[in-house]
């Protein structure tokens, strides 16, 4: 009976030890410093983990507005940002932000003098936004402008008609211009602009130009010559050494081609087939701004589910590892993920 008994008090007391032990422990982080925020249909901001896939925060913008797109996640993801309609009487577009959590405090921080077009990016280094427009001033053309998340210190960082150093020396003239991607630290812009040839308007071009933030020393490193080729979603590599870019043409059947350029070497490598998925077409992507990976919709007319490839960097070569994997489940969450925007975040300063 005492072998018993002390047998029993050894048992209890490991036990009690075991238990201590995962108490103590702390579980794993399931979550990388950062969000994927996409437009869920319905007008709904959701937030995804990208770890796991599961969707942590699903709200839409309160007070709501009309016509909801363009939906980014803000500076650590404390904010949404996306374009909405102003008045549906003129249609005119302006920038919201509402807490990207709750939705709640919606509200405008472009003026009325300015018609916002959907293409805008946030900083991952700072709470600004750049993003084309039209001014009343020059309806006819587009600019690149800035502003901070809280609507202060508007800027213009790009004129109608300015001129612009081209790949080959020459000078062209700034047409339309969209698609504006701040690199990863903040200090570049990279946007896509219709050109036209200096002195005489000959020719036109598709170009890729980068600048400083203030809008200095401009320069074209990607450019298409003379041909109908519209481009779309630039996002930067985590090392600010590439811009992944959409481009899509009328000569074959309007398909959509993912395209990796190296800044520095201005050499492009095409990765589409690599992100495909039982065939279907990429439509907007966007890079991880702490790792080497991307996310991606893909083109459907019944709406889309989430996908996350990773990808290597050999030399100036940017290539896909593996197959893209499925992070998101349409039926299950009943709605679809739509413009997919990848952000820093820290959970310990969101509670």
């Amino acid at each position: 009976m005492k072998i018993n008994h002390l047998f029993l008090l050894i048992l209890l007391s490991g036990l009690m030890f075991t238990s201590c032990d995962k108490t103590d422990t702390p579980e794993p982080s399931q979550y990388d410093h950062s969000l994927i925020m996409s437009r869920g249909s319905g007008a709904k901001i959701v937030l995804t983990n990208p770890v796991d896939g599961k969707d942590l925060y699903v709200s839409k913008p309160s007070p709501a507005v009309n016509d909801v797109s363009s939906l980014k996640a803000g500076y650590m993801c404390k904010n949404a940002v996306f374009t909405a309609k102003t008045d549906l009487r003129n249609y005119t577009i302006s920038i919201y932000t509402c807490d990207a959590k709750t939705g709640t405090g919606t509200k405008a921080i472009t003026p009325d003098n300015l018609y916002v077009y959907k293409e805008i990016s946030v900083s991952s280094a700072e709470p600004k936004i750049v993003f084309p427009a039209k001014s009343h001033e020059h309806p006819e053309y587009q600019s690149i402008y800035c502003v901070n998340e809280d609507g202060s210190n508007l800027t213009q960082l790009s004129k109608p008609l300015e001129r612009v150093l081209g790949m080959d020396g020459g000078e062209y003239e700034l047409q339309p211009t969209s698609f504006p991607a701040f690199s990863p630290d903040g200090s570049k812009i990279a946007f896509d602009a219709l050109v036209l040839t200096l002195p005489h308007h000959w020719h036109y071009y598709e170009f890729i130009v980068l600048m400083n933030a203030d809008g200095t020393n401009k320069k074209a490193i990607f450019s298409k010559p003379g041909q109908h080729v519209g481009i779309y979603d630039l996002c930067w590599t985590q090392d600010g050494k590439f811009l992944l870019f959409v481009t899509l043409g009328q000569s074959d059947n309007f398909h959509r081609h993912v395209n990796a350029l190296n800044v520095s070497s201005g050499k492009v490598t095409e990765i589409t087939t690599l992100l495909e998925v039982n065939g279907d077409q990429v439509y907007h992507i966007s890079t991880s701004p702490n790792s080497n990976r991307l996310v991606f919709n893909q083109h459907l007319g019944g709406g889309s589910n989430l996908f996350i490839a990773d990808y290597e960097i050999h030399d100036d070569v940017l290539s896909i590892k593996g197959s893209p994997v499925k992070i998101t489940d349409r039926d299950v969450a009943k709605y679809s993920y739509y413009t997919p925007s990848w952000q820093k975040w820290d959970e310990a300063t969101s509670k």
